[in-house]
């Protein structure tokens, strides 16, 4: 199939009919289409604002698709090694074969348009804060608010391509073991900086290439989210309650870290538990995984808890980019009001003397330090544990990882006790 076809209907997918792109694939999408896909996405704004600058007139909404294609058109000439001709040449095609022949000169002359011009460039269309940092403008003006000394560096972080990070299972090999074992394999890795368990692929590989894969010697996660269980910082001898589990890379993680401790999944998502029981056979780890309602489940007290709780993801875009399309402004409320619930639920389930943790992959403080303070203020028996550490940000009420260029994700953790 040509690869824009699939492209284009998987970008529809994304764009006019607010699907993820895990959801979103177009069953024809070549591996070719889906980096043009991502691609598209990642510079959706740019891309749209030369797509602007070029027709004279804008195509109605019933047409999304040959924008979309004219864009794919535009990120393939620019950053997919094949010569110009072959990419204009395909996405004419593709016009075609999508059923609007009467578009075939259109996206021709667009395409050779900015062939002509892309020398000269753009001015004043790619100066706009949306084309410049490629986010939606209520986003950008959320992480200027929250980080006015890093908002650019997290935008530009965000635009990037995330790397490939591994935890090491330190109950099978250490860290260094496994160095050595990619580098006898000619995978060059290096370790990472603030989780122990960390290592960084120079070069992302199938996880069938990983060594140990298969035996549960090594596990995909990001670095950021590797903190967790060091955070929870669970016993052999404790409770533990994994409250939003799936798809149970922090389950596992905890299970490993402390060989014998007690752990309950939980979650409400029948398919993601399916995930949660998959990872645990491929690790040979056991654990009770309970499919349940956070919000009405009940089961005795745990001594720790951890609540990796929903929320906007911002600080995943490098690897969803598919967020910045996505996500509304309006959303952040009622995250964060939905957070609050299972805050609350969670402790419920917490021994006197017992440590939750609470987690996001957000970096917007409504949904972070502001979600905390919030639930202090409601417990009197919910004090703040500080979390010390050299890595992140110190915020009044936990630690903040930024999303960085190529290293973490942007991840926020705060701990509280019980009296």
């Amino acid at each position: 199939m040509n690869d824009f076809v699939g492209a284009a209907r998987s970008l529809v997918n994304v764009t006019a009919k607010g699907r993820s792109l895990d959801a979103a694939w177009d069953k024809g999408a070549t591996p070719l289409a889906r980096e043009i896909t991502y691609g598209v996405i990642r510079q959706y704004y740019s891309l749209g604002a030369i797509v602007d600058e070029l027709v004279k007139k804008p195509l109605p909404d019933k047409h999304v698709d040959i924008r979309l294609l004219v864009m794919a058109g535009l990120y393939s000439i620019e950053h997919i090694r094949r010569p110009h001709y072959a990419s204009v040449n395909d996405v004419v095609e593709a016009a075609a074969v999508i059923g609007k022949d009467w578009a075939k000169g259109l996206v021709n002359g667009v395409l050779r348009s900015y062939l002509r011009r892309r020398e000269q460039g753009f001015g004043d269309a790619l100066k706009t804060p949306l084309a410049r940092w490629n986010h939606p403008r209520w986003m950008i003006e959320a992480v200027q608010a929250a980080w006015p000394a890093q908002w650019e560096a997290v935008l530009g972080a965000n635009n990037q391509h995330a790397p490939m990070t591994l935890r090491v299972n330190l109950s099978r090999t250490s860290r260094e073991e496994y160095l050595a074992r990619l580098a006898r394999a000619e995978i060059e890795a290096i370790a990472g900086e603030v989780a122990p368990t960390s290592v960084y692929l120079r070069t992302p590989i199938p996880v069938s290439s990983l060594p140990g894969f298969d035996e549960g010697m090594v596990s995909v996660q990001d670095e950021a989210s590797q903190l967790a269980a060091v955070v929870l910082g669970a016993g052999s001898e404790d409770r533990v309650l994994d409250a939003c589990a799936a798809p149970g890379g922090k389950t596992c993680h905890i299970l490993e870290a402390a060989p014998g401790v007690n752990v309950t999944a939980l979650d409400v998502d029948a398919d993601r538990i399916r995930q949660i029981r998959q990872n645990l056979r491929r690790l040979s780890l056991e654990c009770e995984v309970v499919e349940a309602d956070l919000l009405t489940w009940s089961a005795p007290p745990f001594d720790r808890i951890l609540l990796d709780a929903p929320c906007s993801a911002t600080g995943i875009i490098r690897r969803h980019p598919d967020i910045k399309l996505l996500r509304r402004q309006s959303d952040i409320d009622k995250l964060s009001n939905a957070q609050n619930g299972l805050l609350d639920a969670a402790f419920r389930l917490l021994k006197r003397g017992g440590v939750l943790v609470y987690s996001t992959c957000s970096i917007l403080p409504a949904e972070n330090g502001a979600v905390v303070s919030r639930f202090i203020d409601r417990h009197k028996d919910a004090i703040i544990s500080p979390i010390e550490a050299d890595w992140g940000i110190a915020t009044d009420v936990g630690r903040q990882l930024l999303p960085t260029t190529d290293r973490h994700d942007g991840f926020y953790y705060a701990r509280i006790r019980r009296a």
